[in-house]
């Protein structure tokens, strides 16, 4: 008996369940397709790229070379960094004088399609956003922009408003996984010393960003409603390049990336950054799939109704049933449509690459993807109960039904809009 105690007592031991702290499962958790969790501290600054808010290429480390730099991240549609800034505007007011460097680095979006705005997909694009963030926000710190393969976020795992100070060496001796006012200023403190009397952030005069409205989640005549859980797909433009004045999101649903077979959710986007709208005096846009051997798409193509009144800036969204043997196939999609601004419009094709595998870029749409648990991770993939999805997906298929008997009647009744408008120039439209 004595021999065999303390196997008994290894086997207790092992029986009882160990529980993590937060941190813990913070490790463990990795962020935006990184395999470390949290972000990056405590290390050197790694070698990184980003363009001034000019468009010149820089070296992270050139630019924080020398000097104590204070690092945040930022976007246009993440409502806690815009609840939270105020306090980097605050602490830069007290400490660049003491020779430390403020920038913000403008980052991929975090709630693409909250107040219109959708994923930039080249560099050009993404400091124009830059640009409308430092108005909308009436920003003194400077802004610095993330490349568009997002050096800056995965080099740092930074989430969508994690903070850093990096020491004149280089290295990073204080990180935040998002904005933290107190906590920047204690690191400021330790590291550069105390100051008498702080500028507090309401004393900033900055503008009132009010609080942020979900899109609309209902079937209509040019929307779908969608369940809780979808995930973000992974999409190529094939020229991105080119300015393509709508931009398409894919979502999927959980049956969908585990088994290859499920609902496929596709919502196209004017973008706001180029000033664009539907013209619904011409055919109306469209979208065509050519999916590989063995996945069927159903239906492989349709076309939108028209929006409200000549023109309008709403999304045109639809769902789209996949089957397949397997999952993480990637599938061919065309969009046609007009894309048109106060000065142009011009009938235009343009392709993506879609991807059957989460996008991984921190993203969710305001309200949606929230994931298990509604946790609002954006990648997560929750299953809608059977009633719901059975029920969206009669809906869904009424719902494509009337837009293609309805498009085949706009594009004969639209007809002598088109012509109007080519008359007025080839493929231009009217505006």
């Amino acid at each position: 008996m004595i021999k065999s105690t303390p196997w008994v007592i290894l086997f207790l031991l092992a029986s009882v369940p160990v529980r993590t702290t937060g941190a813990q499962e913070r490790r463990a958790t990795p962020h935006y397709g990184s395999s470390r969790g949290g972000v990056l501290r405590d290390a050197a600054l790694p070698d990184l790229d980003a363009h001034l808010a000019n468009g010149e290429p820089i070296k992270l480390r050139e630019l924080c070379k020398g000097k104590y730099t204070v690092l945040a991240a930022g976007c246009l549609t993440c409502p806690q960094f815009h609840r939270g800034y105020p306090e980097i505007e605050a602490a830069s007011q007290d400490y660049s004088p003491r020779g430390v460097q403020f920038f913000y680095f403008y980052k991929s979006l975090r709630h693409p399609e909250l107040n219109g705005y959708v994923e930039a997909q080249n560099t050009s694009e993404r400091l124009l956003q830059l640009a409308e963030a430092r108005k909308m926000l009436g920003t003194q710190v400077p802004w610095i922009a993330d490349t568009i393969d997002n050096s800056i976020r995965d080099g740092l795992n930074s989430a969508n408003n994690s903070m850093f100070l990096i020491s004149p060496e280089g290295q990073i001796v204080f990180a935040s996984e998002h904005l933290d006012g107190p906590s920047l200023r204690q690191a400021l403190t330790k590291h550069i010393g105390e100051v008498s009397r702080p500028t507090q952030a309401a004393d900033m005069n900055l503008p009132h960003i009010a609080r942020a409205k979900q899109p609309a989640n209902v079937d209509s005549d040019i929307l779908v409603s969608r369940p809780e859980g979808l995930v973000i797909l992974a999409t190529t433009p094939k020229s991105p390049s080119e300015t393509y004045y709508v931009k398409m999101r894919a979502e999927a649903d959980a049956d969908l990336l585990k088994t290859g077979s499920g609902r496929l959710f596709l919502g196209f986007y004017p973008d706001p950054i180029h000033g664009v709208h539907w013209n619904n005096l011409t055919e109306p846009m469209k979208y065509s799939l050519t999916m590989p051997a063995g996945v069927q798409a159903t239906p492989a193509e349709a076309s939108a109704r028209p929006g409200p009144g000549d023109s309008d800036t709403h999304p045109r969204q639809f769902w789209v049933d996949i089957k397949s043997d397997s999952p993480g196939a990637s599938f061919e999609l065309a969009m046609h449509y007009f894309g048109c601004t106060d000065t142009m419009c011009e009938s235009l094709t343009q392709e993506y690459t879609v991807h059957l595998k989460p996008a991984n870029m921190g993203s969710s749409t305001f309200g949606f993807n929230r994931g298990p648990g509604g946790s609002g991770r954006g990648q997560g993939g929750q299953r809608a109960q059977g009633g719901q999805r059975a029920q969206g997906s009669q809906r869904g298929q009424r719902g494509q039904a009337s837009r293609r008997g309805q498009g085949s009647r706009q594009r004969q009744g639209n007809q002598q809009g088109v012509e109007r408008g080519r008359s007025d120039g080839g493929d231009r439209g009217v505006n």
